[in-house]
Parts: C-alpha cells; structure tokens; sequence
C-alpha cells in the first residue's frame, strides 16, 4: 500500500493459458495513493492508485489545429461540450484567445493581444468560427510566438462549468525541403541518386524553387543548384569516384527568393533537409538493394518487395550462370519466414536487373519486420541488403465486441456481444468513461499490446558475439 504494507501476497501461482487471474479486496476506506503489484521472480511491477475525486459530468474539447503559420489570415476554431455518455452539452461558452508579450520584455512595455468570444453551444454542442489573424502579432521580437486558447463550459440550468485550453504555435517555417529516392550506403564508383522535393507548410508541391545541395566528404564539398519542376521535385546523380569510402553528408536548402519575405514579420524559412550516407564496404564490386516501402504495409495482403541487383561476371562461376538470392525476415519471434530466389544471369560483363518478393505480413511479422536478402557466391563474397517495414498492428484473434443497443436507460439491462476464437481466454473490462477524462491514455489499445514485447529488430551484433579486427 502507500505506506510499504503488504497487505496481500500469492504464493506458487501457476498461469492458466499464460494468465494468471487475481483479485483482492480493498477496505472500506483505504489509504488514499499509489499501490504497487510486484512479482519478485520476474522482477515486473505495476501500480494503481486510490483517489478521492467526483467524476466530471461533461469534457470541453478544442478541434483547432497545433500549428499556423504566419502567412494564414485566419485559422479555424471550434470547441464543444460533450457529456462523458456522448451526449452533446448546451451552455454558454466564455473562449479567450491571447498573445503573450516576450518573456524578456517587461510586462508595462506592450499590451498582451486578446480576442474573446462568449457564445451559446449549438444543437451539436459545439461553437464555431474563423479567427482573424489581425489582431495579433507577426513580429516575435515582441511577441511569443503562440497563442493561448482558454475555454469555460457554463451547463444550462446547472450552472455547472468545466476549463479547458489549447496552444497554437506560430511558425515561421513556410516550408521545407525533403529528400526521396535516396539510400543510407552508396557503392564507390557507383552512381548516387536521389531526389529532392520542396513543398510549403500546407504540404503542397512547390515549382521553381532553387534548391542549394551540399555533398560534403571530409574537408571536402560539392555545391550545385536545382530546380524543382511543376511537381516540386528536382533529381540529382552524384558521383562517389572522389568519396574515398568515407561518410558523407548531403544538405539540400532553398536559396530565398523575394516572394519568401513578408512585409513586418521576421524572414521566413524553409526548413532544410540533411541525410548521411555511408559507404557500403564489401570486397565485392556486386551489390544488391531492397526498394524501401515508406507507407504502412497492411496485414494480411500479400505485398511484393522489389530487390534491385548489379551482378559482375567475376564472381561467378564459367559455365551456366545462376544466382541464388536467399532472404528472410524478422518479427517479434525472430525469423518468421525465409526463402530463395533463382535468378539466371546472361553473358555480359555485368548484369543488372530486378525482382520481387511476394510477402504477407501478419501478427507474427508485428511491429517493424525486417527483411534481409544476401547472396554467397562460388568464391565466397558475399553481398547483402536489410530494410526494415512499418505494418499496422496485426492480430490473429480477430476479437469482436458491442452492446446490444448503444442508448439506454439507466438501472436497465443491456446485452454484451463478443465474439473471438473458439477457446479464447476473455477478460472484459468495463468502467465510467469520465474516468478517461482525468487520466487520458490509460484506454486499452493496439500499441499497448504491441508494447508489451520487446522488439527483436536491430543492426547491431548480440553481446555474445566477438569479431576480431
């Protein structure tokens, strides 16, 4: 208990299915703080608390967005009430949006820039409108660069209230340059290739901008300019003759044009975008790469990675020429599938080509699989590739549960359905929804599942491997 009590204790639990289920009861008037649950021989521990509180009939919410940018003339605002069974809540809404002076100026200097609004809540429950930007400050050398939003919820008939707030930063960034199509190794003698995307703080492609790249290789750079095309993108070939198998960064940044200036405000910026690569060290001058995925691969759909290989005739054998591409991939239980790839070469020099490997990713591949592909060749080089994915959290009991009605009356009788696997272990979890209005993310969700396992996926050797220089 709060006060190191043990006031109960199990001895030789055996778990049934991997779950052991306990229960105890606390007494009529508990100590009030943090209990802890702790099981010595694991050494895993949780806690729970005891409080004393009146649960709040209704949540005041802000749909507003985090961020606006100082070329916005207006952002959208809108705060509702909501009762904690869903209901939407009718009152009388006090909102004050401020602009606070620079915490370095002294507070007589300037007056803090506030708009208010008292309104009553609509048939949704909600009040909505479009905030003008004017009557607030651009300039941040006087003014902080956010503002304070701050709502009181009064209940007809109640009189009954309930606070909230939100903060909007104020950015100067009006865009920012990203690069694609880019690798973490480069191969020396290899063409590098990339591209480099500019687009503003709404996310929209940017035309003709003058993009500056950096390629710097020890005391070395390399500067050269771009120009994004009609969709923001501009491509770039790199030679890696003179890189001397060392690391290189790449910098890519917008050159400011007259257009990025605006009359009263500080200069406005685009963030620029940095990226390192590192040689790929390999005493063969094949190499193999593993076409990267950037969106989240779904479950359960087969999903055909492409692998990208240049095959150079020296390392093959005379005779009928065939490579075998082997790869496996990585879950949360270690290697979850493995295969092999034949692929018949020709006779030039060197061979450069394509294939696919068809996956399917389900609850065993979760959170972040990894897939690795290497080739051995008859005289013992070898050349590998490794590329990690985000897939959606899968799982395999596909659990399903509802009420037989979503209204009804208090002190009435409702059903419950839920379906699972037959001979699933089910626990059921019920609890005032007010309760998540004091202590947001304590719901039961996907990514509190998944992250109760440790994760497998790393680039780096076990402890108990050694490897002499």
């Amino acid at each position: 208990d709060p006060k190191d009590n043990r006031i109960e204790q199990w001895l030789n639990v055996v778990p049934q299915d991997g779950i052991a289920d306990l229960s105890f009861q606390l007494s009529d008037e508990p100590l009030l703080g943090t209990y802890v649950i702790s099981i010595t021989s694991a050494k895993a521990y949780s806690t729970f608390s005891v409080e004393e509180y009146v649960l709040p009939k209704f949540e005041v919410y802000f749909e507003a967005p985090n961020q606006i940018y100082v070329l916005d003339k207006s952002f959208p605002l809108r705060i509702c009430g909501r009762y904690t069974y869903g209901k939407d809540v009718q009152g009388m809404l006090h909102v004050s949006l401020c602009q606070k002076i620079a915490p370095f100026l002294p507070s007589a200097s300037k007056p803090n820039l506030c708009q208010e609004f008292h309104n009553q809540t609509d048939e949704t429950g909600c009040f909505f409108t479009n905030v003008s930007l004017s009557s607030f400050s651009r300039d941040f050398r006087y003014y902080q660069d956010s503002i304070v939003a701050e709502a009181m919820l009064v209940e007809d008939g109640t009189e009954i209230h309930t606070n909230a707030s939100h903060k909007l930063l104020i950015s100067k960034i009006v865009g920012m340059v990203l690069f694609g199509d880019v690798n973490s190794y480069y191969h020396a003698g290899e063409v590098y290739r990339g591209k480099i995307k500019v687009i503003n703080y709404q996310g929209k492609a940017l035309k003709h901008k003058t993009v500056l790249l950096i390629v710097t290789c020890g005391e070395h750079q390399f500067k050269q300019k771009y120009i994004t095309g009609d969709s923001g993108t501009t491509s770039f070939s790199l030679n890696t003759t003179a890189w001397n198998s060392t690391s290189v960064s790449l910098e890519a940044s917008v050159l400011h044009q007259g257009s990025d200036r605006e009359a009263g405000t500080a200069d406005l910026n685009y963030q620029q975008a940095s990226y390192f690569v590192h040689p790929f060290y390999s005493t063969s001058r094949s190499f193999l790469s593993i076409v990267r995925v950037p969106e989240t691969m779904p479950c359960d759909r087969e999903q055909a990675v492409q692998v990208d290989f240049s095959i150079y005739q020296e390392d093959l054998e005379h005779g009928p020429k065939r490579v075998i591409f082997s790869y496996f991939v990585t879950g949360k239980r270690g290697i979850v599938h493995a295969g092999q790839k034949t692929i018949w070469v020709g006779l030039p020099r060197m061979l450069k080509g394509f294939f696919s490997i068809p996956l399917t990713f389900t609850s065993i591949y979760g959170p972040s699989p990894r897939l690795v592909v290497y080739v051995i060749f008859p005289n013992g080089k070898i050349i590998a590739d490794s590329a990690v994915f985000s897939i959606n959290m899968c799982f395999r009991n596909k659990v399903e549960l509802g009420f037989s009605t979503p209204e009804a009356l208090p002190d009435s009788q409702i059903g419950l359905r839920l379906r699972a696997a037959p001979g699933s272990t089910c626990a059921v979890w019920a609890l005032d929804q007010s309760v998540f209005l004091r202590k947001p993310g304590k719901e039961l969700s996907s990514s509190l599942i998944y992250g109760l396992f440790p994760s497998v996926s790393s680039s780096r050797y076990p402890p108990q491997v050694s490897e002499d220089d």
